[in-house]
């Protein structure tokens, strides 16, 4: 163990002034996941079963609500409300749940947390046993400080908060991805002041070895240009845990661009990085990112271009990772706006692992007023490698143009989707509702739903997951006089 993490540490050392002087030339993932059988996914129509109240707070905070899911009847759910434990010192703590399919009920919470301190970002990601890791960003009497926690499928139990960072010198950004077998990478964007003289913008990266249960240190710096801040990474694995990741980046202009870094696990090197966005084309930002079985990926973020006219169109764009070649195709614009202020904002992406069939969705924004937004999407076919349908979710429609909605704004959609191709759209309304619309593979997606504990509940966000089998959780919080209170359904 020493030997590797002296090799580690001496990559990093060279990495570090390879990227900081020349930047590196971009490489290749390792070897593609061996075949598998393929996972069957849902079995028959399914219907959502009654809301059950998780938690009631005392104060819950959406921002650290996430849930995943595993095998079929696996759920793992964590939230944050407000402890008054140490009284008046109170503060904002993580907290778990996992649905336990015997009983189809929730375990009781349980802290997370080693030691009081608010928490101030946080992430939740899965493998297909159902094990799952959580990463959280805590304020300590040190400093913000990242810590996580693993949860063992095999004994429902949640490891001690292990420490992963020295304090931090800001609030970053963050993302956790996990492989389908249980390695995981962790990627944070942050100002480093205090160890870094000049100050520098970093992107960076730690990975965790399910073979070991350990976290590699020490983190890895990914980006070579450290002069412009750096935001929203974005990070998908292959069953061999080689990882593709992306972020925003400003240029010496100002104008943002999606950076992307390489990790091979057959050599045990990240590489990186290169610019994914179009180089011609105006700022492009919040990168989303998912990889299917054998390793082939789809990268998607919003980005600008000047029209003839001079009017900035604002659309979604695409690029694919085809783990045969091992390269990137070329971008494609998949959707497109005339944004006239107006634009399309927060895409997310998720593919169904068995036939790399991918599911895109955003939040549209038009300009001006009184035209509402609209939750929506692209779908993309494998087989015919091109993407199909334009789904619109949300369930306000303008009858003289659907495209620009009605009187209500749909939220953004989260998506989900199970090895089969069957996908699930999770969005809130701010007519204080939450829907999801389900999609059997292969068709359309049905109805939108209402997910409520009672009609005239009002609800702020939503989230969701689904199953290997298809089976979806939605988690949601909603607000009463008498305060916040968080509540589960389950697809099935």
């Amino acid at each position: 163990m020493r030997v590797h993490v002296r090799c580690v540490w001496l990559f990093v050392m060279v990495m570090g002034l390879a990227l900081g002087g020349f930047g590196c030339a971009v490489c290749t993932l390792g070897a593609p996941p061996a075949p598998r059988s393929p996972i069957a996914g849902a079995a028959s129509i399914m219907n959502w079963g009654k809301p059950q109240q998780l938690s009631a707070g005392p104060s819950l905070s959406w921002e650290h609500t996430r849930v995943v899911a595993g095998p079929s009847g696996s759920a793992v759910a964590i939230f944050a409300h407000v402890t008054t434990q140490n009284a008046p010192h109170d503060y904002t703590a993580i907290y778990a749940s996992r649905y336990a399919a015997t009983s189809d009920t929730w375990t009781p919470e349980q802290s997370l947390q080693s030691q009081p301190g608010n928490v101030l970002r946080s992430s939740l990601a899965a493998d297909e046993l159902g094990n799952a890791i959580t990463v959280w960003l805590q304020q300590t009497p040190a400093g913000n400080t990242f810590f996580a926690s693993r949860f063992s499928a095999a004994t429902g139990q949640w490891s001690r908060a292990l420490q992963l960072t020295f304090p931090l010198d800001d609030t970053p950004t963050m993302r956790l991805a996990m492989s389908p077998t249980g390695d995981a990478v962790f990627v944070w964007t942050t100002l480093c002041k205090t160890l870094c003289k000049p100050v520098e913008h970093r992107v960076m990266a730690m990975r965790y070895a399910v073979a070991g249960d350990r976290w590699i240190q020490p983190p890895v710096p990914l980006n070579s240009a450290r002069d412009t801040p750096s935001l929203w990474p974005a990070a998908a694995l292959d069953a061999n845990g080689s990882t593709l990741v992306l972020w925003q980046q400003a240029d010496a202009r100002g104008t943002q661009a999606i950076h992307g870094s390489w990790y091979n696990a057959d050599t045990f090197q990240w590489c990186g990085d290169a610019i994914l966005s179009r180089t011609n084309y105006g700022p492009a930002s919040t990168p989303a990112i998912a990889m299917d079985a054998v390793g082939n990926a789809i990268a998607v973020w919003p980005q600008h271009v000047a029209t003839l006219s001079g009017q900035l169109m604002q659309g979604i764009d695409a690029r694919r990772y085809d783990r045969a070649s091992n390269t990137w195709q070329p971008s494609e614009r998949i959707d497109s706006h005339i944004s006239d202020y107006g634009g399309m904002f927060n895409p997310s992406i998720v593919i169904a692992t068995n036939t790399g069939d991918a599911l895109a969705g955003w939040l549209y924004l038009p300009h001006p007023p009184p035209l509402t937004g609209a939750a929506e999407g692209r779908v993309y076919v494998a087989a015919k490698d091109d993407w199909d349908i334009r789904p619109r979710f949300d369930r306000s429609v303008d009858p003289n143009n659907p495209r620009l909605g009605g009187t209500v704004l749909g939220g953004y959609p989260v998506l989900a989707s199970d090895p089969a191709g069957d996908q699930v759209a999770f969005w809130a309304q701010s007519d204080h509702t939450a829907w999801a619309s389900y999609l059997y593979a292969p068709g359309n997606f049905r109805a939108p739903e209402p997910l409520r504990s009672a009609p005239e509940a009002v609800v702020g966000a939503i989230t969701g997951t689904m199953d290997l089998n298809g089976h979806a959780t939605a988690v949601w919080i909603e607000t009463a006089a008498e305060g916040d209170t968080l509540w589960v359904a389950r697809y099935q």
